[in-house]
């Protein structure tokens, strides 16, 4: 197989693995661990931040678990508050209920976590970000648009590369062919001619 056609096969395969490799990306979730089994349930705070300082909405997922030590039932609730005091997400119902979770989307900021139950439960929160989630798009049009520009940028210069060896290689053919024998430099002694008294070839004196 020659180079061209490598090279034909080499780029699309690059570009497959470019954007599977950013599908693992932004497809991964950050957790933040809100409350566990433990330890008493607990007011939390976090902040999370933007991907690049922008305030784009990111993917989250609020994963709740509630147990009881001593009861069999009881009422559970927790709610959601931006920075502004207003509820984004809340949830309220019994210990036996399964799906006390929640999923939706977070903006960039500060979030607090406010969780209420009956004596003896306990309960286990933890909230997943997809920072990257929200630039899947972006992502793939951008990592694309990188790889073009590198595989223009790699054919031109090879090619540009090629013919410069080319004209240099024949430009040294053709001193080559004109001046077979290296011409006599001014102002190096080692290629002045002697003085025929200092010809080592000489007639010696006397003869």
């Amino acid at each position: 197989m020659d180079r061209k056609k490598l090279n034909l096969l080499m780029w699309p395969f690059a570009l497959l693995l470019l954007n599977s490799l950013w599908v693992a990306i932004s497809d991964n979730a950050a957790p933040h661990e809100i409350n566990d089994f433990e330890h008493d349930i607990e007011e939390r705070t976090i902040t999370l931040a933007g991907v690049f300082g922008q305030d784009k909405p990111m993917p989250s997922v609020f994963e709740v678990e509630f147990k009881g030590l001593s009861v069999d039932e009881g009422a559970v609730e927790w709610k959601i508050f931006d920075n502004k005091n207003q509820i984004v997400a809340q949830w309220a119902g019994d210990l036996s209920d399964e799906d006390a979770g929640w999923e939706g989307e977070l903006e960039p900021g500060t979030y607090r976590f406010q969780t209420t139950a009956d004596s003896g439960i306990i309960t286990k929160q933890i909230l997943y970000i997809q920072p990257f989630s929200s630039y899947a798009f972006e992502g793939h049009l951008a990592l694309s648009m990188m790889l073009f520009i590198v595989a223009f940028a790699e054919t031109f210069v090879r090619k540009k590369g090629g013919e410069y060896l080319a004209k240099k290689n024949t430009k040294n053919a053709q001193v080559t062919e004109k001046a077979p024998f290296s011409q006599k430099k001014p102002g190096m002694p080692e290629y002045d001619d002697l003085p025929p008294e200092d010809d080592p070839w000489r007639t010696p004196k006397g003869l």
